[in-house]
């Protein structure tokens, strides 16, 4: 008897690695995000953000000295923020192939795409504050400018459950060859709890906790940045390794 490979199973090795392949380029997507996040803010006079405690004519003065610019910067802002939507689907290809984790996968790929949604609203107002800024009274610019910004560093919740359920994922994971090493869960779990602060600027308009303040803004955002620069790394890392062993990533 002659005995060989299939052609459905050579098929389906060719789909595996191509999926595998295009889970890879996905995965870069999340840096690439931070990456336009950081310069759209920086030239649009967001990064460093502005004090909460600001008066009206200041934040006015904001929005009218370079109204162009943020329309722009904001635009690609809200482009980028999509991204986090392919990212986070290839996280879940990796954790759906941990025994038990499938509705862990979703729940963090789900939580991850609201997180998407959740700043693309306050971007939003920020581009309608824009639009506008240099026709109607100055409290209003400030009221819808701190509405921006309160939305925009309050949604630390959709991401805190998409952290949770990683590291969940990640802590029941018992096989020999754990699909994703032990450090990036406890990653996920001390980040998790590093952003909490972030959920307190609502009731502080200076001092650390404010919206501009060292737990506020600056440590969620150094936090937020690495665990993402983690996570991508050891999707990547574990991908590559599919690629090479010719494992289904499904």
């Amino acid at each position: 008897m002659v005995t060989g490979v299939s052609p459905g199973n050579v098929t389906n090795d060719l789909q595996a690695g191509l999926e595998a392949k295009v889970q890879r380029v996905l995965i870069w997507l999340g840096p690439l995000m931070l990456v336009l996040w950081l310069v759209a803010f920086a030239l649009s006079g967001f990064l460093p953000p502005h004090r909460p405690s600001a008066t009206s004519d200041e934040i006015a003065k904001l929005y009218n000295d370079h109204p162009t610019m943020i329309r722009l910067m904001m635009v690609v802002t809200m482009a980028a923020s999509a991204l986090l939507v392919p990212w986070c689907i290839a996280i879940a290809g990796q954790i759906k192939r941990i025994p038990g984790a499938k509705a862990l996968a979703t729940t963090q790929m789900i939580s991850c795409s609201l997180l998407s949604l959740e700043f693309i609203y306050p971007v939003g107002i920020w581009m309608a504050n824009s639009f506008r800024a240099d026709d109607r009274p100055a409290d209003i610019t400030r009221a819808l400018n701190d509405l921006g910004w309160i939305l925009f560093v309050l949604v630390i919740w959709s991401v805190w459950i998409q952290m949770l359920a990683i590291a969940a994922a990640v802590f029941i994971d018992r096989t020999p060859q754990p699909i994703l090493p032990r450090w990036v869960g406890w990653l996920s779990l001390w980040v998790s709890f590093i952003i909490i602060p972030a959920g307190l600027v609502l009731f502080f308009k200076t001092g650390p906790f404010a919206w501009n303040g060292l737990f506020g803004f600056w440590i969620p955002l150094t936090a937020l940045v690495t665990w993402m620069l983690g996570m991508t790394w050891t999707v990547h890392v574990a991908l590559t390794k599919q690629i090479a062993e010719g494992t289904d990533p499904s």
